[in-house]
């Protein structure tokens, strides 16, 4: 027995000097993963991030759009020797205005585990008139000291639009004319597509590229569309090992990439192919697509959802949450309705919207105008827009009558009568000054009862 302990006791000290003696860059391996492990960390607790946007909607006031966003992280997110930027832009008409991030530095906050780390920071950009429909969207970077290794979390909106109504406040005879509702600048359209997988598999089957998302895809493709970005997003169902799932949601967004780039050559996109940006991107361990698929499932009874969604929102890991799954008597019913739905890939498309030239939409609106063409010739929005591109008010007038006659809305009857009111401002003859505000007056009312707005009544107090 003295023996036995006496060997035992030898070997455990020769295995403590061998571990000693190993080459330090084993422990520099192991200090950046669990540094990338931090990283991820911090990344998925940003979800619960608070954020708040002063004022909500933005607000225009001259030519200025000024906000303030507070920021508070969860408790015990901010890892050590570690960096969190909250980095916000606003996205609008295909484009983006980025702004300086709000930086929370770790040795800032040596209490972050026992109070939630705050920082308050103004922002400012100026507005051009796409801003007006847009999103304020933020995105959260995790990252060393050094910035040389860093995640980020996906895009979140914050806030919406701008809020123009101080763009009204002007001289008693200014004319507001309703906003034509066309956007001249480049725009983006998405078109979706969605390719399914087995389970535990990143196989694109031939049953996918024969199907209906298989030949949508060859058809858009070979249409070789003014395309900008692709974006695949790989997911997962939620049973099975955590390394497994992660590896299976790259995996299915690579292998569709592939399969978009291989039909690019067949159709012979050449230099076409260097213009447009492939993302890939995952889902991964969030319950977000589960939840959408669950509430629009009619596979199981409002009870069992109920019961599913406590089961999910019970605490632990996500694994855990899984496997308390296991225990719902229909939990088969699960792995056969609803699991097959999540171990797909969703690519979003974004191709340039065809649009005709400023020069074109003149010319056309002109024609519709003399009664040379067919009014659908241009749609509503590019009509009223076509009352832009002409500085001449009879021209004016003309192409307002014209949409009056194709559409009868408010937009058009108050932008007929801005005319009058233009009209009115410029002549010296007092009879025509009389009549055109006559005119302008009958055409804001006419305005106003088909939608009360504040163009039209802004108009009235300028026209009396």
């Amino acid at each position: 027995m003295k023996i036995l302990l006496f060997d035992l006791s030898t070997r455990l000290n020769f295995e403590l000097i061998m571990i000693r003696r190993q080459p330090s860059s084993l422990l520099l391996a192991a200090l950046i993963v669990f540094s990338s492990c931090s990283l991820s960390q911090m990344v998925k607790m940003a979800k619960d991030q608070e954020l708040t946007v002063t004022p909500s909607p933005l607000e225009l006031h001259a030519d200025t759009v000024n906000f303030e966003i507070s920021a508070m992280l969860p408790l015990k997110m901010l890892k050590k020797n570690k960096i969190y930027t909250a980095k916000p832009s606003y996205v609008y008409s295909g484009e983006t205005y980025s702004f300086e991030g709000i930086e929370f530095v770790s040795s800032d906050f040596p209490n972050s585990k026992i109070e939630q780390p705050k920082v308050t920071q103004k922002f400012s950009m100026p507005y051009v008139d796409a801003m007006e429909s847009g999103t304020l969207n933020i995105i959260g970077i995790a990252s060393n000291l050094d910035k040389s290794k860093s995640k980020e979390t996906e895009p979140m909106e914050i806030a919406k639009g701008v809020i123009t109504t101080s763009r009204l406040v002007k001289d008693v005879y200014y004319t507001a004319y309703a906003d034509h509702g066309y956007n001249n600048s480049e725009e983006l359209i998405p078109t979706y597509v969605d390719f399914y997988f087995l389970q535990g598999s990143s196989v694109l089957r031939q049953s996918q590229v024969r199907g209906k998302s298989g030949k949508f895809l060859d058809a858009f493709i070979a249409a070789k569309n003014a395309t900008k970005t692709v974006s695949v997003i790989g997911t997962h169902s939620p049973e099975g090992k955590e390394n497994i799932n992660e590896e299976l949601a790259t995996d299915r967004a690579e292998v569709i990439k592939k399969f978009y780039q291989k039909k690019m050559k067949q159709y012979d996109y050449a230099e076409m192919a260097d213009s447009i940006n492939f993302e890939t991107k995952t889902v991964f361990q969030d319950w977000a697509p589960f939840k959408d698929s669950l509430a629009a499932s009619e596979d199981f009874t409002e009870e069992q959802k109920s019961e599913i969604l406590s089961k999910i929102s019970s605490g632990g890991t996500f694994v855990d949450q899984e496997k308390s799954l296991k225990s719902l008597p229909y939990y088969s019913k699960l792995m056969k309705k609803l699991y097959p739905q999540l171990r797909h890939t969703h690519t979003v498309i974004w191709t340039i919207k065809p649009k005709k030239t400023d020069a074109e939409i003149s010319i056309l609106a002109k024609g519709i105008s003399e009664g040379k063409m067919n009014e659908d010739t241009l749609s509503d929005e590019e009509l009223l827009y076509a009352v832009t591109l002409t500085p001449l008010l009879e021209e004016k007038e003309a192409i307002c009558k014209a949409a009056v006659k194709k559409n009868d809305s408010w937009v058009s009857h108050n932008n007929l009568g801005a005319v009058y009111l233009e009209m009115a401002e410029k002549t010296s003859d007092p009879d025509k000054k009389s009549d055109y505000v006559t005119k302008a007056v009958n055409e804001f009312k006419i305005s106003n009862s088909k939608e009360e707005n504040a163009e039209a009544t802004n108009n009235l107090a300028a026209a009396y």
